[in-house]
């Protein structure tokens, strides 16, 4: 890769994805010798100055996005400072500035896929965090890449995917929300996904603006929990699958922070980077073992 691009949030789970990735293609990415614990807004024109990237991929709250149910205000806020001020120092050294967002920016009310030329209509103090960055990025950064993701699968402990299977490996009636839908996509998936997109704009491609990746198969949240549970059976972590119990998605506490309809549309990054979504079934295995 000709660019010089600086990783933030290299120890992130995604950010480890994407470096294993890279790796095996002989790209290597600038990242922070020691990432700080708290990501400090004034720090930013430092590295920028040191380091001179020609792009910055941004994971540094990857985790808080995408893994947290409901980060507290303070959290949100110090997301906002850091974002808000990197935005700035991208846009003024007109730097490729590749940032993360969520379904959280829509309320789901809509009946199909969301797509890139939906209203911004968020939902929950993280929604409206996240649409007020996304917003910011596009109207400030000439050179941006804004991708969003729907339900993003980790191993992180008490995020997504683990909260779902200590509920299904806890030997009890399992009771989970009907009509809460989305794109499961594991973590090796999302990190394809943000490498590919970046490889085409290295051969200065401007294809700037905002994507969304729809993995292969959009799901239920009650059908996804049920082949999870058959794969925590195939594992032998569990003997039998549990009993689900399904009940309507607003007596859940998910309804005030996550939208009812999460399913994206990605016909616009496949059309216009060619980046063909996979199915999430095939990685499950890899993140349960």
């Amino acid at each position: 890769m000709r660019m010089r691009v600086l990783l933030l949030g290299k120890s992130s789970l995604l950010g480890r994805a994407l470096n294993v990735q890279a790796a095996v293609e002989d790209i290597e990415f600038l990242t922070l010798d020691d990432e700080p614990a708290q990501w400090q807004p004034e720090e930013i024109a430092g590295w920028l100055e040191y380091l001179s990237p020609d792009a910055v991929v941004d994971l540094s709250f990857y985790h808080q996005q995408f893994q947290v149910l409901a980060p507290a205000a303070e959290a949100l806020a110090q997301h906002t400072r850091f974002a808000e001020q990197l935005i700035a120092e991208c846009s003024q050294r007109d730097l490729l500035l590749c940032m993360l967002s969520n379904t959280r920016v829509f309320d789901g009310s809509k009946g199909q896929p969301y797509t890139e030329k939906d209203p911004l209509q968020p939902i929950g103090l993280h929604g409206e965090q996240q649409a007020a960055l996304d917003t910011l990025l596009e109207q400030r950064c000439r050179r941006h890449l804004l991708l969003r993701f729907s339900w993003v699968l980790d191993a992180s402990e008490g995020g997504m995917l683990q909260r779902l299977v200590s509920q299904l490996c806890s030997e009890q009636t399992v009771v989970l929300a009907e009509e809460w839908r989305g794109n499961p996509t594991t973590v090796a998936d999302a990190a394809r996904v943000v490498l590919s997109a970046l490889k085409q704009l290295d051969c200065t491609a401007e294809l700037y603006g905002c994507y969304h990746y729809a993995s292969g198969e959009m799901a239920s949240w009650i059908s996804f929990a049920r082949t999870l549970a058959q794969e925590l059976v195939s594992c032998g972590q569990i003997e039998r699958e549990p009993g689900i119990e399904p009940v309507a998605f607003e007596t859940q506490p998910a309804a005030a922070l996550e939208p009812r309809n999460a399913v994206l549309s990605g016909r616009r990054l496949l059309y216009t980077f060619g980046i063909k979504p996979r199915t999430w079934r095939i990685g499950l295995p890899e993140l349960l073992n």
